[in-house]
């Protein structure tokens, strides 16, 4: 009864989608390369490789300077250098397109365990077996912080926060028969270099930040082999992922941050959900121990780096849709947490129109009165700055005509709030006018008038300003007693959306 079973769970599992076979010993780092169609890896052999993805093939020689196994490899922000740690204590850059060695870094007395890259592409961060984390200068190539004294015998995690403001080390010691120390992940002050906090729980062996900043993710080396999540606010795990039966080597957070995979020393890759901290379908097996893995830039695909000495693709959009969750492939993080969004300014448009008698006593007044053939071909932009330079010539005043009432913007009226913003800056101007008031230029019509503008009809309910006569009736303002100046400020200032063909 028990074979049909075993037969059914060895149909069931997931199969790679591609091998890369070539490298002579175990492959220890893995990376994703622009373009979506190469991939690098990096092993105990000493060499760096990349990758046809889809032919499976190595392109061009094996890259390899001296030696000494390359312990983990990470790429650069720009896409352009590759950064390697080494068992010799070097961290070394290379260059993308020609596979050369163009700067060797001396400084820590072991082998390198982690290379993480700042955000910025400006400074590169090592974490070695000498008990130490350095940050380095890219362009001046020399230690730009640290040694940072970690207290761990071995340093085999070193990240920085996606900000760039902390550091996460994670460490231990040589495992020993009864060995059962624990040893607490450290977060550093990225400035100063300075503790700010201890994180304690299971020893870990692998660390990774999610994009918001918000939570740390640990998986564990000794003890229960779990996997954790961290409030970088109040730095107290949240959730624990349980499933691997041994060493946690390697965690990867894909690009949309919802999806997390974690490779084990018990032969498995696994697949969970961060949104409910569950696995997602079965494990990815392999023949030995699952030492590094990689998320391709759109999440879709997952390589993996196995002790058997190849490397694997797998294809997770498939695995998802398996599964039915799909979804998770969709990028639903909130922008803002990475840039700051901010509302479109919108223009402001130059009034089309302006009531008769608003520049009573100066030139404006004779431009007001332009036929209606004039004032459709000349651009209303256009129209305001020739009032302004007429304005401002020193050409003798012209005479005002009496009010009329003119249209707004189709479908618009003239609400409360504008009014009452503009009537007390109507009163002052014309209180603190230094001209006297234009005698000639009088209030017309009484009662409410109603215009017609592009088809639609509205009805202006502004109050009047008082003149030096009987209280006028007229439901249009005309600022009468103001000089010249004073009337072309109050009419650039006071342009609102009435005004503005029908748009805010």
């Amino acid at each position: 009864m028990s074979a049909p079973v075993v037969a059914a769970q060895e149909t069931s599992r997931i199969t790679p989608c591609q091998t890369f076979e070539g490298h002579a010993e175990w492959i220890s780092g893995v990376i994703h390369l622009p373009g979506g169609e190469r991939i690098m890896t990096c092993s105990s052999d000493g060499s760096l490789r990349v990758w046809n993805m889809k032919s499976g093939e190595q392109i061009g020689d094996k890259w390899q300077d001296g030696e000494n196994p390359v312990r983990m490899i990470a790429l650069s922000p720009d896409g352009k250098t590759v950064v390697s740690g080494s068992r010799d204590g070097a961290v070394r850059l290379w260059d993308i397109d020609t596979g050369k060695v163009i700067a060797k870094w001396v400084g820590h007395t072991e082998g390198i365990g982690s290379v993480c890259w700042s955000r910025n592409g400006q400074r590169v961060l090592s974490g070695s077996y000498d008990g130490t984390a350095r940050e380095w200068d890219v362009e001046k190539g020399e230690t730009a912080l640290g040694p940072i004294e970690t207290g761990y015998q071995l340093v085999w995690a070193a990240i920085y926060s996606p900000d760039m403001t902390m550091i996460a080390t994670a460490g231990g010691d040589l495992p020993l028969p009864g060995f059962s120390s624990e040893y607490p992940i450290k977060i550093w002050d990225a400035k100063t270099g300075e503790l700010v906090t201890t994180l304690n729980g299971h020893t870990m062996f692998c660390l990774a930040w999610t994009m918001d900043r918000k939570t740390l993710i640990s998986g564990s080396y000794y003890s229960d082999h779990s996997i954790r999540t961290w409030s970088t606010k109040t730095w107290k795990h949240i959730a624990v992922l349980e499933g691997h039966t041994d060493h946690v080597f390697s965690i990867a957070i894909s690009s949309n941050g919802r999806i997390l995979a974690s490779a084990s020393s018990d032969n498995t890759v696994r697949l969970w959900n961060l949104e409910t901290s569950q696995p997602i379908s079965s494990h990815l097996h392999h023949a030995d121990k699952v030492i590094s893995l990689s998320f391709s830039a759109d999440g879709k695909q997952l390589t993996t780096a196995c002790y058997d000495k190849n490397a694997y693709l797998w294809d997770v959009s498939a695995i998802l849709k398996e599964a039915g969750l799909e979804d998770l492939l969709l990028d639903k993080r909130d922008k803002s947490t990475i840039n700051v969004t901010r509302r479109p300014v919108q223009p402001i448009k130059v009034l089309n129109r302006v009531p008769q008698g608003f520049f009573d006593g100066s030139p404006v007044s004779n431009r007001a009165h332009r036929s209606a053939r004039d004032s459709n071909d000349t651009p209303s932009h256009q129209r305001l700055f020739q009032w302004a330079r007429d304005l401002f010539s020193g050409v003798p005043h012209g005479r005002g005509s009496a009010a009329a009432d003119v249209p707004y913007a189709k479908g618009k009226r003239r609400n409360a709030s504008a009014r009452e913003r503009r009537k007390p800056i109507m009163t002052n101007a014309t209180a603190s006018s230094s001209r006297p008031p234009n005698s000639n230029t009088t209030l017309q019509s009484s009662g409410a008038a109603q215009v017609q503008s592009q088809g639609a009809v509205s009805t202006s309910t502004a109050p009047p300003v008082a003149a030096n006569t009987a209280p006028s009736t007229n439901p249009h303002v005309i600022i009468k007693h103001a000089g010249r100046w004073t009337r072309f400020w109050l009419f650039i200032c006071c342009t609102s959306s009435e005004y503005t063909d029908g748009h805010h």
